[in-house]
C-alpha cells in the first residue's frame, strides 16, 4: 500500500507540473500574439503618418520639388499600407485602425484561443494599447508642429520630419526582420518596406539639400 500511495502521489505531482508548464506555454503564445499585433500596428501607424505628412505638403507647399516628393511619399506608403493590410487579412490578424485626425483612443483588438492563450494575450494587450496610444499622440504632435510652419520653414520642417521618420522606420523594420525571420511571407513584405523607406529617405535628403 505504501508503494502504491507513493506512485499515485508521484503521478499527481507530475500531472500538476505538466499542467503548470502547459499553462505557461499557452500564456507565452498569447503574449507573443499580442506583441506581433503591436509590431504590425506600429507599421500601420508609420505608414499612416507618412501619408498624412505627404498630404499636408501637397496642400501647403509651393515648391515643385517638395510637391513631387510628397506625392511619391503618399503613393509609396498607401501601397505599403495596402500590402500590409492584405497580409494581415490573409493571416486572420486584426490590427489597429489608426486615425491621426483626432485624439488617441482605444486601439486594442480581439484575440482568440484557449483560456491560457487568451489570458496571456489580454494581459499583454493592456500595455500594447497604452504604448500605441502614446505613439499616436506623438505622431499627432509631430504633425501639428509641421502644420504650424509657413513657406520655406514649412518645407524644411516637413522634409526633416520625414527623413527622421524614415530612419526610425528602418529601425522598426530591422527589429521585425530579427523577430520574425521564420515567417517568409512577412519577411518579404518587410524587405520591400525597408527598400521603400531607404529610397524615400534618400529622396528626402536630396530635396532638402537642394533647398538649403
Amino acid at each position: 500500500m505504501g508503494l502504491t500511495a507513493t506512485l499515485v502521489v508521484g503521478l499527481l505531482v507530475g500531472c500538476v507540473a505538466h499542467a503548470d508548464e502547459s499553462e505557461k506555454r499557452e500564456r507565452q503564445i498569447g503574449e507573443a500574439a499580442a506583441e506581433r499585433e503591436e509590431f504590425v500596428s506600429e507599421l500601420v501607424l508609420f505608414n499612416v503618418k507618412q501619408i498624412a505628412l505627404g498630404e499636408l505638403a501637397l496642400e501647403r507647399s509651393q515648391d515643385p520639388q517638395v510637391q513631387k516628393f510628397a506625392k511619391q511619399l503618399v503613393t509609396d506608403h498607401r501601397k505599403n499600407l495596402g500590402d500590409l493590410r492584405a497580409w494581415a487579412d490573409k493571416e486572420a490578424l486584426e490590427i489597429a485602425a489608426v486615425d491621426l485626425s483626432g485624439s488617441p483612443g482605444e486601439q486594442g483588438v480581439g484575440g482568440s484561443g484557449s483560456a491560457g492563450v487568451q489570458e496571456g494575450y489580454e494581459e499583454r494587450m493592456v500595455d500594447v494599447d497604452d504604448d500605441l496610444d502614446e505613439d499616436i499622440g506623438d505622431a499627432q504632435r509631430d504633425l501639428r508642429e509641421v502644420r504650424e510652419k509657413q513657406g520655406k520653414e514649412f518645407d524644411q520642417a516637413f522634409l526633416s520630419r520625414v527623413i527622421d521618420d524614415q530612419r526610425e522606420g528602418q529601425e522598426l523594420v530591422g527589429d521585425g526582420l530579427d523577430d520574425y525571420r521564420a515567417d517568409s511571407d512577412f519577411g518579404l513584405l518587410l524587405n520591400r518596406t525597408g527598400n521603400l523607406i531607404y529610397r524615400n529617405e534618400e529622396r528626402g535628403r536630396s530635396v532638402k539639400e537642394a533647398l538649403d
